[in-house]
């Protein structure tokens, strides 16, 4: 099969939807469909380093949303570079995530003659635009041959403005060992209990929470580290220093970003991993992660956090905004060994579950889906001319494509 996978966001810039993508990407590929990413890039060899993406836009603007800020190309004359993509590959399928987040998405799905399937990721209150736009953001959903929800809270958001029917298929996580994240990383060499946080430094990711719960830690686990890592200048990172310091708190590391390596290998020795994130999380990638790897998590008691684990069986949920409940928590997963035991066994069990191998063929089956209801509309009138049938994921068969 053919596919096009479509992503508003900037490449290079490590985030969810982007995660997502190319994880998919990789998956598909490996067994056999041909996949291409269309997305923007603020770096120029980024067809290169990645020669299964089509870049699409090279002129990133940082918008301000969620409580987060999206890198996106705003570029309107984008249009003579799609076309000459879908004319050139003809697609069987494309699948655009977030396909109303703004330029090149809805452009893709627009100009797109192939079977259109969008995943949404988002997950918020409300958005306004969305309301002022209605009409003509359902236009464009028409085209859409099939949609996909992430979670319970992305599925409620986005039917809110525009009900119909969605499929549920989570984010998926690797979970196949790779024997990279064995090798120690020199930050946690000594043995020093240590604390991860992996993310932007936004304030709905929570970072602020955390450090101000690591000094109740502090004073009940000694020594400890905090490690912050993640896309984030010094310059960002500064309030949060001083943070610290204000507090009295003597051990806490920021990396900054890291490669995908090094990534692996600070979840596989982290202590703890914690995601103390205020709201507006659709599941949580990165709680996936950390189960994968067998590190004990701690996240905050929001909607889309629940989705990914149960509190108590495959990671502990604190009260969000309450550094004293986190407190409490963290406590719990780094000095009460029998709950260590229980979260990291549970969060294997729960991690297996995500894993691509399960999430990859449902993926697949609303592809084939889409085809059939595209051929199906294109040929319903004339005789003789009814959809192929059969599977396009047979070389997933096996136990965990049940």
């Amino acid at each position: 099969m053919k596919i096009a996978l479509v992503s508003p966001y900037d490449f290079p810039y490590p985030g969810g939807v982007t995660e997502h993508v190319r994880n998919l990407a990789r998956c598909l590929s490996d067994v056999g469909h041909h996949v291409r990413i269309i997305a923007p890039s603020s770096r120029d060899d980024v067809e290169v380093v990645h020669p299964e993406v089509y870049r699409v836009g090279s002129h990133i603007t940082s918008v301000p949303a969620n409580q987060s800020v999206a890198r996106l190309t705003l570029s309107l004359t984008l249009r003579g570079r799609i076309t000459q993509i879908l004319d050139h590959e003809r697609f069987d399928v494309v699948h655009l995530h977030e396909p109303l987040v703004p330029v090149l998405a809805p452009l893709v799905l627009r100009e797109s003659r192939a079977a259109n399937v969008g995943t949404f990721h988002c997950a918020r209150d409300r958005y306004v635009g969305y309301a002022l736009g209605r009409q003509v953001f359902r236009a464009l959903l028409s085209r859409l041959d099939a949609r996909i929800t992430v979670s319970a809270e992305a599925h409620r958001f986005i039917n809110s403005y525009f009900p119909h029917q969605y499929s549920p298929i989570p984010n998926g996580v690797e979970t196949d060992h790779d024997p990279i994240s064995d090798v120690c990383p020199e930050v946690m060499q000594d043995g020093t209990p240590t604390v991860l946080f992996l993310g932007r430094l936004e304030r709905r990711k929570g970072l602020a929470v955390l450090i101000e719960a690591m000094n109740l830690v502090a004073a009940r686990v000694s020594p400890i580290r905090l490690v912050v890592a993640g896309p984030f200048s010094e310059f960002a990172a500064g309030p949060f220093r001083e943070l610290s310091h204000r507090l009295g708190l003597k051990d806490v590391v920021f990396v900054g970003q890291v490669s995908d390596t090094l990534r692996k290998q600070l979840y596989r020795h982290a202590t703890v991993f914690c995601a103390p994130s205020t709201g507006r999380e659709s599941q949580g990638i990165v709680l996936l992660e950390a189960m994968a790897a067998g590190t004990p998590v701690v996240a905050s008691d929001i909607p889309g956090y629940r989705t990914a684990l149960v509190h108590g069986e495959s990671g502990l949920l604190a009260v969000a905004q309450d550094a004293a409940s986190l407190a409490h928590c963290l406590v719990q997963a780094i000095g009460d060994e029998r709950v260590r035991r229980t979260v990291i066994a549970g969060g294997l069990i729960a991690a297996n579950r995500f894993s691509w191998k399960v999430i990859a063929p449902k993926i697949l089956t609303i592809y084939e889906t889409a085809i059939q209801s595209r051929t199906s509309t294109r040929f319903f009138s004339m005789p003789g001319m009814l959809p192929e049938t059969g599977t396009f994921n047979s070389r997933f068969a096996g136990p965990a494509a049940s």
